[in-house]
């Protein structure tokens, strides 16, 4: 079933290049990809789309007001002088965040299989959020996908999680063809187990060898061969240290620094795919 909801799109996906959806950019150099996509002039309007810890939930589903990483990520981006926006349908856990606005998730899974279903992100909650027209897209999601493989439920398997991300992203290029995502892995939230988040995000490690199935980091490099404006915001799971200290709820990174730590990563891939100013280049924030 997955792999024939993903043919679907993705043909469809290829249709849309193949008729000439030309993607629109900054040329510059410094990306991921090897072209800038923003100037820090231009108004840009960002979209945060995920799960809880993109709306920013607290620990045990507490509601802080802080907007998770969103919060922070509004302070870097308005010290670097960037012009944005952030867009979404939801204003929740957001009551001290100047730009609230965003479609963070709680719960929801990115694609949901019948042995232990949930709401998804795959279809129309992505399809109503790419409606309000967004320029980048920041895509974190999966973290309840690998809590159900971490309790044993059918279908829910390193290979079918990441055809569902890649079902996800098929989506998103079928419906927005010109739209730019910057795509994070998930963090390392300690009730998952390190392999799994490891293997889903794309890192190379001695002690979690890879399975040969897809990731992140090949399913970013694969849509990025396609043509489409697509880089991956690496080391999510190395952002915030493993421990209760930062996930007290063993989920949610709302301990200590942790969802600051999230907004820094979020805040180095943005400058990687913004174009360097007339005379000069990229400016990476000091961490």
């Amino acid at each position: 079933m997955l792999r024939s909801i993903f043919r679907l799109v993705y043909a469809r996906a290829l249709v849309g290049l193949s008729a000439g959806l030309a993607l629109s950019c900054v040329p510059a150099t410094g990306s991921a990809a090897g072209t800038a996509w923003i100037a820090k002039t231009d108004p840009v309007r960002i979209m945060p789309l995920g799960d809880s810890i993109t709306a920013g939930v607290g620990a045990r589903g507490t509601d802080v007001g802080g907007g998770g990483y969103r919060g922070a990520l509004e302070g870097l981006l308005d010290a670097a002088g960037y012009r944005y926006e952030m867009i979404g349908s939801r204003t929740d856990y957001s009551a001290n965040v100047r730009a609230p606005a965003h479609e963070g998730w709680p719960g929801y899974v990115v694609r949901s299989l019948p042995s232990d279903p949930g709401h998804e992100l795959l279809g129309s909650v992505t399809s109503k959020a790419l409606a309000a027209d967004p320029d980048v897209v920041l895509l974190m999601a999966g973290t309840n996908d690998l809590l159900r493989l971490e309790r044993g439920s059918a279908g829910y398997t390193e290979r079918n999680i990441a055809a569902g991300m890649d079902a996800l992203l098929g989506q998103i290029f079928f419906e927005k063809p010109n739209v730019r995502v910057i795509v994070a892995g998930v963090v390392a939230s300690p009730d998952i187990s390190d392999c799994a988040v490891e293997r889903f995000d794309g890192v190379v490690s001695r002690t979690c060898p890879r399975t040969g199935d897809p990731n992140l980091e090949t399913l970013v490099e694969k849509y990025r061969k396609l043509g489409f404006a697509i880089a991956l915001a690496p080391r999510m799971d190395a952002a915030v240290p493993r421990d209760r200290e930062h996930f007290p709820d063993g989920i949610h990174p709302s301990g200590g620094d942790g969802y600051a730590a999230v907004a820094r990563v979020w805040m180095r891939a943005i400058e990687a795919v913004t174009a360097a100013p007339v005379g000069g280049n990229v400016a990476v924030t000091a961490h």
